[in-house]
């Protein structure tokens, strides 16, 4: 990890993601920005927060490693993200391994300067609470079946109207076979739902179809 001192560059991104409309103290006065390299840890399950943080650019995942030694990963964080809410406030061990995948910019604000403002601060509660209520909605379609289940991922992480994922860690995701999961592709493009390109690149034919499947069309 290093820091990065660029007030300019740090101001940027708190424009460009609106952050500040979920503080009610000055970000640019608060937050540093700091940088991990790909593959770099982020934090490690069982230790304290230090400081909240706000993921500006790359990709991380939360993972557990089982008691057979193999990784499960429990999610990928794909642009702004916020890092920290239970470890960082209410001074908590952080439950999952966070590794960076991609190079990973943060900003970042010291838990044992700013938890007592955090801890006040109306503006970062809501927000924080709308937050967790979404991650425990997203968790609640793993009851549902596979290919609802894909579909809210495949719309989820679609990047200019395709689906690109590591297979092997999208299976994971969803706590089923890697085989599993391609035969439900396959279901997908049999049915002209998608496309396949190359392995882990679908091209979203009916998306219309995928909605009525996904979560977001429940």
């Amino acid at each position: 990890m290093r820091q990065i001192n660029d007030s300019a560059l740090l101001k940027s991104y708190i424009d460009r993601y609106n952050l500040q409309q979920n503080f009610s103290f000055d970000l640019t006065k608060a937050a540093i920005l700091i940088q991990f390299d790909t593959d770099e840890m982020i934090s490690r399950a069982g230790e304290m927060g230090q400081d909240f943080r706000i993921l500006v650019n790359g990709e991380c995942m939360a993972y557990d490693v089982t008691a057979g030694n193999k990784i499960h990963c429990e999610c990928l964080y794909r642009g702004v993200n916020f890092l920290g809410f239970i470890s960082v406030l209410w001074d908590e061990p952080v439950i999952n391994n966070i590794r960076a995948v991609t190079p990973c910019t943060f900003l970042s604000i010291s838990a044992v300067t700013y938890r007592g403002m955090l801890l006040n601060d109306l503006k970062f509660l809501q927000f924080g609470l709308r937050s967790l209520a979404r991650h425990i909605r997203k968790n609640h379609t793993h009851f549902e079946p596979l290919k609802n289940r894909l579909a809210t991922l495949i719309l989820r992480e679609e990047r200019d109207g395709a689906f690109h994922y590591n297979l092997t860690v999208c299976a994971d995701l969803l706590e089923v076979s890697y085989r599993h999961l391609l035969r439900t592709l396959l279901d997908l493009c049999n049915a002209g739902v998608l496309q396949k390109r190359k392995k882990g690149d679908y091209l979203i034919v009916d998306r219309e179809y995928l909605y009525k499947l996904s979560s977001y069309g429940a």
